[in-house]
């Protein structure tokens, strides 16, 4: 039995694997590091740039990354179609990264603090630098890259503490402002020599051929990123704001802990939907299908298993990594852990609508969960707390995973003609 995993987790998915497993490690003991370096304040705002950050990463996904995994598959001319993606993400990169320090500025003025100029503009800078590597890693796997994706993440992973550690050394005080600039100035030096190293001008013509099709795929991806911030950040933020910073800082825990299941089903990023696509477009519904049902079949054991292993002793783990005074949201824990089954599922089954181009059918399934998010959070947060909260997160993943097999089960259909090829 080893043996037969060992062999079917091997070239590109092996190194998927390995990958998201340090850009999700390097994650969580980035987030613990900074809980345990700074104080809950400083903490607090660390996490809020993090949360509109992720959110700007969501945005960039959906236009650049999630359709290039899908098409570059299928393109006739790889190197100009990486270029056109890689000019495009810069673009659109340097417009989120000035949204993020916008937004993050309005929302201080709101309160009526002082801006932290320092912290915005290092928000501002992580985010440009994020969507970079986000981008510069994408394109990696899809042409036989990973190895060298893999050693792009693996030296952030150890520039970061090694810059945390100079700055201690040096006794320069570390705040949210220091740590936030450190995560950026990192994705910065290790993703540059990959972007200019396949420097190249695209051309005006497979520029806006490459622009088309990506928003074929992004013009119901993008309002899905909208709905998913709906229905599980801003649950959080709700959350803190009716409860206190120790329900979020709680919440916000269980969340890091079900982030080590996550990073496997992040990992299916690199691989699943360009072998989707390839499937569908060699042998139609019934090879997409095939392939599909694999993949679920492979990774369903696993993951199932790390789940149990990290919601059972809920209260064992969270005491071992955050302390003893989160042990009570042991609860919390286990319904996001229920919330990643729901997860995994729904995103074996939005595969196959990703592959038909069908994108508009996995945006309405969201919505649906959108609602739901919205109609549950007031009576179960008012009765059960923060449980109520991570029981909406969870409840409101098995809505869309309902409405996605409720459309499956319809029969919706790809959308008339042949995909317009770069």
């Amino acid at each position: 039995m080893a043996s037969a995993l060992l062999a079917r987790l091997r070239g590109p998915a092996l190194l998927s694997l390995l990958d998201q497993g340090a850009v999700s490690g390097f994650g969580f003991l980035a987030g613990i590091a900074a809980a345990r370096l700074i104080d809950m304040e400083a903490f607090g705002r660390f996490a809020l740039v993090l949360i509109v950050a992720g959110f700007a990463q969501g945005l960039h996904n959906a236009l650049v990354t999630a359709p290039l995994m899908t098409l570059a598959g299928s393109v006739r001319d790889p190197a100009r179609y990486a270029a056109a993606v890689s000019a495009g993400a810069l673009v659109l990169a340097a417009g989120l990264a000035l949204g993020v320090a916008g937004v993050l500025a309005l929302y201080f003025a709101a309160r009526g603090e002082a801006v932290p100029l320092d912290l915005v503009t290092a928000a501002g800078a992580l985010t440009l630098a994020q969507n970079l590597q986000l981008t510069a890693r994408r394109l990696l796997f899809a042409y036989d890259g990973g190895g060298s994706a893999l050693a792009m993440d693996l030296a952030r992973a150890v520039a970061f503490p090694l810059g945390v550690a100079g700055l201690w050394g040096l006794g320069v005080p570390l705040d949210a402002a220091r740590l936030v600039e450190i995560l950026a100035l990192t994705a910065f030096v290790t993703t540059l020599p990959t972007l200019l190293g396949r420097a190249s001008d695209p051309g005006r013509r497979r520029l806006a051929t490459a622009t088309r099709r990506h928003w074929q795929m992004a013009r119901w991806l993008l309002p899905v990123v909208l709905v998913t911030f709906g229905q599980e950040q801003l649950v959080w933020i709700i959350a803190g704001g009716a409860l206190g910073d120790e329900a979020l800082g709680g919440l916000r825990a269980a969340q890091y802990l079900v982030g080590i299941v996550l990073l496997m089903l992040a990992a299916t990023e690199n691989v699943v939907p360009t072998g989707a696509g390839r499937a569908y477009a060699t042998g139609g519904e019934p090879a997409l299908r095939a392939y599909l049902l694999g993949v679920t079949r492979r990774l369903g054991v696993p993951v199932g298993f790390l789940l149990a292993v990290v919601a059972v002793p809920a209260d064992l783990w969270l005491r071992l990594v955050f302390g003893a005074p989160y042990v009570p949201f042991a609860p919390c824990l286990r319904w996001l852990a229920l919330g990643v089954v729901f997860i995994f599922l729904r995103d074996m089954v939005a595969q196959i609508f990703r592959a038909r181009r069908r994108t508009d059918v996995i945006f309405r399934a969201f919505a649906v969960s959108l609602a739901v998010s919205l109609a549950l959070i007031q009576p179960l947060l008012t009765r059960y707390g923060a449980t109520g909260a991570a029981a909406v997160v969870a409840l409101a993943h098995a809505a869309s995973l309902l409405a996605l097999l409720a459309a499956l089960r319809r029969g919706t259909v790809p959308e008339a003609g042949s995909p317009e090829r770069c």
